[in-house]
């Protein structure tokens, strides 16, 4: 039994002016998210709950658990970034990838390694 059609184009949306299949923005995306809530989970469990530098997950880590909210949080996240690429807006989700790595990824490891 094959996929239904609207299954089968979302998952072949390409890149604008690309062969590249748009699901790997995604992908890519959703790996970025994932390595972001190890490195965050990683990160307050050594130095505490204040070392979140957003102030709702910071909240929300103080009333769920930072397990529970992290997971919560980044699945949002991949659902949203899911939205985008069904929208076909990849440059935006190519561009939240890249502030993420350098926003999030990048002063995480930073203060880990410390």
């Amino acid at each position: 039994m094959s996929a239904p059609p609207c299954v089968r184009t979302f998952a072949t949306l390409t890149l604008p002016g690309s062969a590249t299949r748009g699901l790997a923005a995604v992908a890519l995306f959703a790996a970025v998210q994932v390595a972001d809530g190890v490195l965050t989970l990683a990160g307050v469990a050594r130095f505490g709950p204040a070392v979140e530098s957003n102030p709702l997950l910071a909240m929300a880590i103080a009333a769920l658990g930072a397990g529970a909210s992290l997971s919560l949080a980044k699945t949002m996240a991949i659902l949203l970034a899911t939205l985008l690429h069904g929208a076909r807006c990849h440059l935006a989700l190519a561009l939240l990838t890249v502030l993420y790595v350098f926003a999030a990824l990048v002063p995480w490891m930073a203060l880990l390694v410390m």
